[in-house]
């Protein structure tokens, strides 16, 4: 049922989507259980909440500990250097190899 609500959508809108979901996925094995992520739908009534609380402009957008805001994909580098300095200040270290970015798709 998800895969074909999603072959529905614009192929842009696609290939958003997959490079989202793989770059989560990557995200989450190269940190481990130090980092939490969570999707929130912009539609839904917490995504239009968070939305105004955070003057979100631009999509994708990432908080960091509801303080911390990254807006676009090219604040990646940024947003790897903010969860790490985040887990030292936890007591967490922080994996010692560089996250493997994915490469970007054409925007």
């Amino acid at each position: 049922m998800h895969t074909e609500e999603i072959n529905e959508y614009p192929e842009d809108l696609k290939q958003e989507y997959l490079y989202l979901s793989t770059w989560v996925k990557a995200l989450t094995r190269h940190y481990g259980r130090g980092l939490v992520v969570r999707l929130i739908d912009p539609q839904s009534l917490v995504g239009m909440w968070k939305h105004i609380r955070y003057r979100v402009r631009k999509y994708p957008t990432f908080i960091l500990d509801g303080e911390d805001k990254f807006s676009g994909w090219e604040e990646e580098s940024s947003l790897h250097s903010q969860i790490c300095d985040k887990l030292k200040a936890k007591g967490i270290t922080p994996p010692s190899s560089p996250f493997n970015a994915i490469p970007q798709i054409a925007t």
